[in-house]
């Protein structure tokens, strides 16, 4: 009789649990209408994933979630991206969306390379089909351009409202050196400034409060070290040398001297020319260092998060000059004397 009992126990507890997993699998898990967006960033495995679902309130039980996953061999193709999913969805159907495609199908995915410019940008932007050049420079300014004194073209769009950190760069000038280098994914569809948003929110978020607190500690304002970190971006290849660069340009600051870097030259004409012409350097544009000390008007490029740590924390050194050699080498010089005897050895000067 007591066996019986068991069985029978047994057989009620196995059918209630049956029940209730088939109903969270199968049947719709909730009376809302709502659907959510639900956010799958790159490299998010399947933990992460399902206790975001959770949290979300869009699935009740994320043991049987990673289960189902398992079951189907499904771990490794839940794709990323911004999915659309029903509140009131079954865990089977969420699965299936998470899977099929769908957010893919809404969603392209663009690369900004470290080190270029609003030019490079735009040109990118427009061969992707999603923007025309002359929109873009519309709505975040055209590089090299001072508003102050171009009158012909409106002033691009202010954007310092919804960003603190843009309310210390000059209003007369692009939004250059602020539209974060990295990989993005956007709907097809996106407007171009909620494009720039995303940029902008990503500039916002690798900036850390450290940095800012650094930086201020060295009398520097963020704008002045994103133009620097802008210039050291297309000198330096390395983190390492990056630093280093950076400290010939804080030595060369404090003496007053001019920095006389060449892709301040190349971002007046518009050339990528490893050495500018004479005529290039006596180019007259206050992004030309070589004519002008200090430092240009504004950033040349948007640089990446190695150029802008190097801006605010360069190596301590005693450089005043530094070469990149045809082999790609970056060589450093003391003085100006050391300098022209490393001109001539790589460059026959």
């Amino acid at each position: 009789m007591k066996k019986l009992l068991a069985t029978l126990l047994i057989i009620i507890i196995l059918t209630v649990v049956c029940g209730w997993v088939f109903k969270i699998v199968f049947i719709n898990q909730k009376g809302s209408d709502e659907i959510k967006t639900f956010m799958i960033n790159k490299g998010e495995g399947v933990n992460e994933i399902s206790k975001n679902l959770k949290e979300q309130e869009l699935i009740d039980n994320s043991l049987i979630f990673e289960t189902i996953l398992w079951f189907k061999k499904a771990e490794n193709k839940i794709l990323a991206g911004e999915h659309q999913l029903g509140d009131n969805w079954s865990m089977r159907k969420i699965i299936n969306a998470l899977i099929s495609g769908y957010a893919i199908e809404k969603e392209v995915e663009i690369t900004i390379i470290e080190g270029w410019n609003l030019y490079d940008i735009a040109e990118y932007l427009e061969a992707q089909g999603l923007i025309d050049q002359d929109d873009l420079f519309k709505l975040v300014g055209y590089p090299g351009v001072d508003y102050n004194y171009n009158k012909e073209l409106s002033k691009p769009k202010d954007f310092s409202k919804e960003y603190e950190f843009l309310t210390e760069k000059p209003k007369n000038i692009s939004l250059e050196g602020y539209l974060f280098p990295d990989t993005y994914r956007i709907f097809k569809d996106a407007t171009l400034e909620n494009i720039i948003l995303k940029m902008l929110d990503n500039f916002d978020k690798k900036i850390t409060s450290k940095m800012l607190g650094d930086m201020y500690n060295k009398d520097m304002k963020l704008f002045e070290i994103i133009t620097l970190a802008s210039i050291i971006e297309k000198e330096g290849d390395t983190a390492e040398n990056k630093k280093k660069v950076a400290g010939v340009y804080y030595n060369r600051l404090e003496l007053g001297m001019a920095l006389q870097a060449d892709p301040t030259v190349n971002y007046v004409t518009g050339k990528s020319t490893d050495r500018p012409s004479l005529d290039d350097i006596e180019s007259d544009s206050a992004y030309n260092t070589y004519k002008y000390p200090g430092l240009p008007l504004g950033p040349i490029c948007n640089p990446g998060i190695d150029s802008i740590v190097a801006a605010i924390y360069p190596d301590n050194n005693e450089y005043y000059y530094f070469i990149n050699t045809p082999d790609g080498e970056m060589i450093f010089s003391h003085n100006f004397e050391e300098h022209k005897q490393n001109r001539l050895k790589y460059f026959n000067d």
